[in-house]
């Protein structure tokens, strides 16, 4: 007897792999593995090395494009002047490898932002379709914060599940099921040679668009459980690893610190990336040199805006002169300014295009690539319940209105479609500049 773990497809406009695991699955996989007689296979629609993925090339430090596939655009995403997309293994290849297999005991299923639910959608008509009236769990960010919605496709589980996956299991079968203790994360159900982790989780800070604090409790991990999962990855081969903190630099000098120096004395052969934005504040001399000799690779910062009133009110967790101070730290550790990158924000309720432009201006003058991070009305933010309120915006909507692309079509931003496109256009002209300049 075993257990379903799926990743479901990605339905969206765009989408890339930028160390992209079911980091949750590996969570609730070592519960299972270790303390049940159950075995667990993973289903993973966006493994872009699986055999049942179509071949994609394989970036730098194991990042890349995902495989997608054309498709008719849902009735509230028309106004989106671009084509819409299925990403990861076709649903037929996947289908194929599931009638393979005998009936799982339980399928459980992650999920993503609360708009990817049509991939959900589509794991749970596979599953009825060949394994019919298995039980089907969905945690995840989206079963989270669109429970009652969520609960139109399975039973739903939020928040964190990890040792709850136990419960489950004792009420399916009637026995009961307990841990004595928290197990690695099973990364072995993954072969490819980049993994995620993470040495945090949640975050103490409160953004106004951020559902972070919502989606876990704010806690650290303990150095020694840190250094465990490190050496774990690398008896796998893992050669790059992707730390997924929300809040990894808080508290630095009695977590991030202590940990990256045991790091360095270990010798890890690995490099690390940081694709979550990092608080800027935390970020001192130490920490930058700490960075360089662990094998930080890819830094991306916490910006947003350089609004003063927009960080007081939405983003309370940095001032620009932090962020100045953070780059030269970084570049006196080694690092040039043109390979850092800063997230900057587009689409929050009441920006305009001239907001966003002083922001890529600042950075072009720091010389530090701009990503922008497209806005999305997250449920139970701060945001989410101003737009409500305002009635931009209802829990009763369809979550696809949550789209990172539809913010010049909702009314709430001041930026039109014409400007996000030249605004888009002027941040890639920066960035390719500075990559010239590398």
């Amino acid at each position: 007897m075993w257990i379903a773990l799926v990743h479901p497809p990605i339905y969206d406009f765009t989408a890339y792999d930028l160390w992209l695991r079911p980091l949750g699955l590996y969570n609730i996989g070592a519960y299972i593995k270790k303390f049940t007689p159950y075995d667990v296979i993973l289903l993973d629609y966006m493994d872009r090395e699986s055999s049942l993925s179509p071949p994609t090339r394989v970036k730098k430090y194991g990042t890349g494009n995902f495989p997608g596939e054309k498709i008719e655009k849902p009735e509230p995403l028309k106004p989106v002047k671009r084509y819409y997309y299925r990403f990861g293994i076709p649903r037929q290849r996947m289908e194929e490898y599931m009638r393979g297999l005998e009936t799982p005991l339980a399928v459980l299923i992650t999920t993503g932002m609360t708009y990817w639910y049509p991939g959900v959608q589509e794991v749970v008509e596979s599953v009825k379709n060949i394994w019919g009236s298995v039980p089907v769990f969905i945690g995840g960010t989206y079963a989270t914060l669109m429970p009652e919605h969520a609960s139109k496709y399975g039973n739903v589980v939020p928040g964190e599940v990890n040792g709850r996956v136990l419960e489950i299991l004792s009420q399916l079968t009637g026995k009961k099921i307990t841990a004595d203790h928290e197990p690695l994360p099973l990364f072995s159900l993954s072969k490819r040679k980049s993994s995620v982790m993470t040495t945090t989780r949640g975050c103490p800070y409160r953004c106004s668009f951020c559902a972070s604090f919502i989606l876990h409790r704010y806690r650290k991990k303990g150095k020694d459980r840190v250094l465990s999962e490190i050496e774990e990855l690398v008896r796998l081969g893992v050669e790059d690893v992707a730390l997924y903190d929300d809040a990894l630099l808080i508290d630095a000098d009695n977590h991030f610190k202590p940990i990256f120096r045991e790091i360095i004395r270990k010798k890890f052969p690995i490099r690390f990336h940081l694709p979550n934005g990092i608080h800027v504040r935390f970020l001192d001399e130490e920490v930058a040199e700490l960075m360089a000799g662990a094998g930080v690779k890819n830094i991306r910062l916490s910006l947003e805006s350089v609004e003063e009133e927009f960080l007081e009110r939405s983003s309370p967790k940095l001032h620009l002169s932090e962020f100045e101070r953070a780059v030269a730290n970084l570049e006196r550790a080694g690092y040039q300014r043109e390979e850092l990158v800063a997230y900057v924000i587009i689409g929050v309720p009441g920006q305009n295009a001239r907001s966003v432009e002083k922001t890529l201006d600042y950075l072009r003058r720091m010389r530090v690539r701009p990503s922008l991070a497209y806005y999305s009305p997250v449920p139970g933010t701060a945001d989410f319940k101003l737009l409500e309120k305002e009635g931009y915006i209802s829990l009763n909507d369809d979550p696809l209105l949550h789209n990172k692309l539809m913010f010049p079509y909702l009314g709430y931003s001041e930026i039109t479609e014409v400007e996000f496109e030249r605004l888009r256009q002027k941040a890639f002209d920066i960035v390719f500049a500075l990559h010239q300049a590398l």
